[in-house]
């Protein structure tokens, strides 16, 4: 077969753009950092990859529904004890006045005060986050407790919805309490933290030391050891919430390594590749120069 010089030329043309190909291709990896940058570079690792950064991003949102749950938990913790602090007082107080030698005067300084913490703990039911009720169920828009300053009597217009977080796949935990779960110590009887005040409040402008000795002192003990009971509830929910956090924190680090693995490339590796590939196309150059000779029209110039 007789080789033409326009054959010869051809196939060196062929053969350099192959070279450079290779030359551009390491040369983006070093770049780009990449070892994988498009499909067709290494298609099973590319449906790896992107499976892992789907994980990943499922992961980053469950870990922020989890802080946001967690936010919401510790400003309930904080709202109950306030709750039980002012109860404590409330308590103190109801001691004081069951005393049968106080006159009605000192009576009234007591209910005084009785109205004052029934008003506050009123304020502490009402607590928000970020425009949003934490103890109205899902109705957050609205204040889910009222007082009426007429007769001290309190109502509740929230609902007993929970409200949930998606921490995992099909994985969904409740991280509110209702005003009902919170403040109705004795749902069956209608008995509330704000009616267990009430009565005090109205026992001592009546001046009826015995009802408050016998049935608020024992009311108000009912209504603190339900506070407790829903602290230490909502404690128990913040413990399973930090240890799904936890465990997310531990998938995000190992599928960040795996995808760093499927993904990235050996800088040592891709230089030495880089080093190989550009004397490949320098050898190339030569070897052009060397077999494209000259044609009979430069010996005539």
């Amino acid at each position: 077969m007789r080789i033409t010089n326009g054959m010869l030329s051809a196939t060196f043309m062929q053969d350099l753009n192959r070279n450079l190909r290779g030359l551009a291709k390491y040369q983006h990896q070093l770049a780009s950092g990449k070892r994988v940058s498009r499909p067709s570079d290494d298609p099973v690792a590319i449906v790896k990859s992107l499976r892992l950064r789907s994980d990943l991003g499922d992961i980053e949102q469950f870990v922020k529904n989890a802080d946001h749950a967690l936010s919401w938990l510790s400003t309930t913790d904080i709202a109950l004890g306030q709750a039980g602090d002012i109860l404590q007082r409330v308590n103190e107080l109801a001691v004081q006045a069951a005393n049968g030698t106080n006159p009605q005067q000192a009576l009234d300084a007591i209910r005084e005060e009785v109205g004052q913490l029934l008003e506050q703990l009123v304020q502490v039911a009402n607590t928000s986050q970020a425009g949003q009720y934490i103890f109205a169920g899902t109705a957050t828009k609205a204040k889910p407790f009222s007082l009426d300053p007429s007769t001290y009597t309190v109502s509740y217009a929230g609902n007993e919805a929970k409200r949930e977080t998606e921490v995992g796949t099909n994985i969904t935990i409740p991280y509110n309490v209702t005003g009902m779960e919170a403040f109705y110590y004795d749902k069956d009887a209608g008995k509330t933290i704000f009616t267990v005040v009430q009565n005090l409040y109205v026992h001592l402008k009546s001046g009826d030391t015995a009802a408050i000795s016998d049935q608020d002192l024992a009311d108000l003990n009912q209504a603190i050891d339900h506070l407790l009971a829903v602290r230490a509830e909502v404690g128990a929910r913040v413990n399973r919430l930090e240890l799904t956090k936890s465990r997310l924190d531990d998938a995000n680090i190992n599928f960040t390594d795996l995808l760093s693995k499927a993904e990235d490339m050996d800088v040592a590796q891709v230089i030495m590749e880089l080093k190989n590939q550009e004397n490949v196309y320098r050898a190339a150059l030569a070897t052009g120069a060397r077999i494209i000779q000259p044609t009979l029209v430069d010996f005539l110039r």
